[in-house]
């Protein structure tokens, strides 16, 4: 009486022993043609060719079988992938029940309840133990077949102990990269090529609600935790990274009146066909760094300041003072010499203006002097249009002499935190300037115009004078006692103080000039 198999499919390119569940079940149905068992006997089969020839083949298949009686659960058929998973030669399993084998009974329970309800299982993860107590984790695919009128199980495993094993390992790297991810300093955001999110870490997340007041959540798209206004910038960003690229920036968020600096990386993810699947975002706060790199630039720059004022005392050491005394020397050698009380009368008044003129590049050496060692003076609030209205009342006849028109189109509300000397200082030494130098050949313009630029302030003073050729005169324009339009006046100091208090409060100057056109010096406040 031959095994006559519920569902008759096969497949006839099947590799039994790659392939297990439903596959490997229809390979072993197929051989299962043309077996008979006696009804009442375990072991005992009837010898015919056919059933021998089956016996034999089944014996020594590498696939693990099992053949089962459904109503006892009685072992009466195993092929040799059972006697080398399990260790043990078929006459020591032959007989006993399939639920011996099996570590968990409730896992058998659960098994022989879906065999009840379905008459078949695929790919039931269970743990068989061998005949040394060893635990070993296979795949179980469980069908029913008929043979002689009785209902039998045909029951496929495939060990997977390897496989567990791998995947503990797997669960614990990942377990381990897991901890690394959540707990670094650094947010990062995973998204798909659509641009929604697939996962973020813990400080990603803290990230967007401390710096936009918004919780991310998986499956919302990029776009939506930036306004407007950035949208298409970071569109740009992100094109070239969807080609495969990478790209990198630094941004700072104002947050609560302070600045926040991020380095913000996109890199693609790719697929195993090198195809562009998505992106991870990486966010790291670098404020302390970047703060640390503005003072390092702040220390440099000062250096950088200290060591021009250096070459311009060293300039005046060497030049000024230095004529100045040699020209007192040669006077008084000159007076131990005459006798003639006349002569030597007109040498003391050339020893006076001597003596004067030293006293003046004293004074100003001491100016500057006083201007460096005042670098934390006290500041106020200051409105700069009200203090170019002073400057301009202060030179008010300069101004009517030359029928200067000066115009003040400052607005009325920007106010600068700034030292009140320094700022007129400032301010009546460009306007004087302006004035002096005014083109003797038009109406002399003087214009005043600000403009607030995020944390700063810019402030411009032009005029249609006469100008200065900043190709001969761009590196000495604001040295000390250089002088550019030969004026008899003109000593060549007033810039060069108006530069030092500027650099003195961290301001910075920029100047535009041209022969016979005009003037422009911009001043930035920060």
């Amino acid at each position: 009486m031959k095994f006559l198999p519920i569902h008759k499919e096969y497949d006839s390119d099947i590799d039994p022993v790659q392939t297990g569940g439903d596959q490997l079940l229809k390979f072993a149905k197929h051989f299962a043609l043309g077996l008979e068992f006696p009804k009442n006997s375990d072991a005992a089969f009837i010898q015919n060719e056919k059933t021998e020839l089956f016996e034999n083949i089944f014996n020594f298949l590498p696939v693990p079988l099992i053949i089962t009686r459904k109503s006892t659960g009685t072992i009466i058929l195993i092929s040799a992938g059972v006697e080398t998973i399990l260790q043990t030669k078929k006459a020591e399993l032959i007989g006993k029940n399939f639920s011996e084998i099996i570590e968990n009974k409730e896992v058998f329970d659960q098994i022989s309840s879906q065999l009840e309800s379905h008459g078949k299982i695929i790919n039931n993860e269970i743990r068989i133990q061998n005949i040394y107590g060893e635990s070993i984790s296979c795949l179980i695919s469980i069908e029913t077949i008929i043979a002689n009128g009785e209902s039998l199980y045909l029951n496929a495993l495939t060990n997977i102990s390897e496989r567990k094993i791998l995947e503990v390992a797997i669960q614990n790297s990942e377990d381990n990269l897991r901890t690394v991810f959540e707990n670094t300093e650094v947010g990062y955001i995973l998204f798909n090529q659509f641009q929604n999110i697939i996962s973020f870490n813990k400080p990603a997340s803290i990230f967007a609600i401390k710096e936009f007041n918004k919780e991310i959540n998986v499956g919302t798209n990029f776009s939506t935790y930036f306004p407007e206004i950035m949208r298409d910038y970071l569109t740009n960003i992100i094109a070239p990274v969807l080609n495969g690229e990478t790209t990198s920036f630094e941004r700072f968020i104002l947050h609560n009146s302070e600045h926040h600096w991020y380095y913000v990386k996109f890199s693609p993810v790719f697929n195993k066909d090198q195809l562009v699947a998505g992106f991870i975002m990486s966010m790291e706060n670098i404020t302390e760094r970047k703060k640390n790199e503005i003072e390092l630039n702040k220390s440099l720059n000062l250096v950088t300041e200290q060591n021009k004022r250096l070459l311009n005392f060293s300039y005046i050491v060497s030049h000024n003072l230095r004529s100045h005394a040699s020209n007192m020397i040669s006077i008084l050698n000159f007076l131990e010499k005459e006798k003639s009380e006349t002569e030597k009368a007109g040498l003391m008044i050339h020893l006076k203006k001597v003596s004067q003129l030293l006293n003046e590049t004293l004074f100003n050496l001491n100016e500057v002097v006083s201007i460096q060692k005042n670098l934390n003076t006290t500041l106020e609030k200051l409105n700069i249009f009200e203090y170019i209205n002073q400057a301009i009342a202060i030179l008010h006849k300069e101004i009517a002499a030359k029928k200067v028109v000066v115009n003040n189109n400052v607005p009325l509300d920007i106010d600068l935190n700034y030292n009140p000397a320094y700022l007129e200082s400032i301010l009546l030494n460009f306007l004087s300037n302006a004035i002096k130098y005014a083109s003797p050949n038009r109406l002399p313009i003087i214009n005043f115009t600000s403009v607030k630029n995020n944390n700063t302030i810019e402030l411009t003073i032009s005029d249609n004078g006469m100008g200065i050729d900043m190709n001969k005169y761009h590196d000495r324009l604001f040295g000390m006692y250089k002088t550019f339009h030969g004026n008899k006046d003109a000593k060549g100091i007033g810039l060069f103080i108006t530069k030092n208090q500027i650099d003195a409060m961290g301001s910075k100057i920029e100047v535009i000039s041209e022969i016979n056109v005009g003037t422009s010096f911009k001043i930035t406040f920060v």
